[in-house]
């Protein structure tokens, strides 16, 4: 599947290999090496997007924050940078799959202009996940972790559609995705930023994209 500017998906700046790619969230970022998750919380448009880094945009569900109107307004002010929108995250309710669709069918022709990803969360049966450009794995740790949770991801892969994993932090779980047919074009994302800093934060997550350091680690994961 490619996107509205002709790349594949998962294809980040010429020279960059494909790999597993974390998209950061926050500001001043403008690294190729990463991508970017935005909300309407951020102020202004960061400069990776400005840059022409891939982007994302969360829609603050996680923590019961979801604001309609404001999320609608805000992809407005957006669509300047729509060619290099990896996808738009559709309304979800956190580990209830049966709410989750119910907004989707809500809310998919209002957010139709983008590249639209369905949530997958607890209770998500592969073969109900609708028509979308995306799935956003996300859910309970329990459930992220879940053959179910794996076998969403193959169909979604048969589909074309692009996959992003949330609340990925550490090496361990960046590792049970990467290990999978076809994460050379997964994107993924954490909230480390937030309690570890920007700084060293990035420092991990760019070793843990560095082909070398995988092959020595993704060995050990048993």
């Amino acid at each position: 599947m490619q996107h509205a500017n002709g790349a594949e998906r998962g294809e980040y700046a010429l020279g960059v290999p494909l790999i597993m790619r974390f998209l950061v969230p926050v500001g001043g970022v403008t690294d190729h090496a990463f991508g970017v998750l935005t909300t309407y919380r951020h102020t202004g448009v960061p400069s990776g997007i400005i840059a022409g880094l891939p982007w994302a945009a969360d829609n603050c569900a996680y923590g019961g924050a979801f604001d309609g109107p404001r999320y609608l307004a805000w992809l407005e002010t957006m669509l300047p940078y729509r060619a290099t929108c990896l996808f738009v995250a559709a309304p979800d309710v956190v580990g209830d799959a049966i709410a989750t669709l119910t907004l989707w069918q809500a809310w998919q022709a209002q957010l139709s202009a983008w590249p639209l990803a369905f949530v997958n969360q607890d209770g998500q049966i592969p073969t109900a996940i609708p028509n979308c450009a995306a799935i956003f794995v996300g859910g309970t740790t329990t459930w992220k972790l879940s053959e179910t949770a794996r076998a969403c991801i193959a169909v979604a892969q048969q589909r074309g559609c692009h996959i992003h994993i949330g609340r990925v932090n550490w090496w361990r779980r960046y590792a049970h995705f990467r290990a999978m047919p076809g994460s050379d074009s997964f994107t993924c994302d954490g909230t480390r930023t937030h309690y570890e800093g920007v700084g060293r934060t990035l420092e991990a997550w760019k070793q843990y994209q560095q082909s070398e350091y995988q092959a020595a680690l993704l060995s050990t994961l048993v």
